[in-house]
């Protein structure tokens, strides 16, 4: 299935996958597209990487992640609270097992890792498993609706 979204920048119709991954552009004027039902947790690789913290108009946060860490897993259920509770921030996972060109360009020594995107640069990083008080603590500048 697909989605048809206009383009609030030029007003062109673009049609959208479902299973499209990363902030989709419009096919005319390469701005970013708005989702209207966006999964709340966005799935990075070294394809989309790029695009996806560069282009997106909200601030990013970004978990690096592997399938076998039980920190990692523990914590998942407090990102997806945090990602429902703040709408102005994208949350993404990152699997390092996956992508591990992505894990050594941004020195991820420990996973979890949390690091916060703001127009493509990096601005907040924290490592290690957090609950939702936490998290919450650890990102409250941006969380804050604006």
């Amino acid at each position: 299935m697909a989605e048809i979204i206009r383009c609030p920048a030029c007003g062109v119709s673009n049609r959208v996958r479902d299973d499209y991954r990363g902030v989709p552009l419009c096919g005319k004027c390469k701005k970013p597209l708005p989702l209207k039902d966006a999964p709340r947790l966005r799935i990075l690789t070294t394809d989309n990487f790029e695009s996806s913290i560069r282009l997106n108009p909200r601030p990013m946060l970004v978990d690096f992640w592997a399938a076998w860490c039980l920190p990692c897993r523990q914590m998942a259920k407090a990102l997806e609270k945090f990602a429902a509770a703040h709408p102005g921030i994208t949350v993404a996972k990152v699997d390092t097992d996956a992508e591990p060109g992505l894990a050594s360009q941004f020195q991820i020594f420990s996973i979890p890792t949390l690091i916060m995107f703001v127009k493509g640069r990096e601005v907040h990083r924290v490592s290690g498993a957090m609950g939702e008080k936490e998290l919450e603590a650890a990102f409250q500048p941006w969380a804050q609706e604006k």
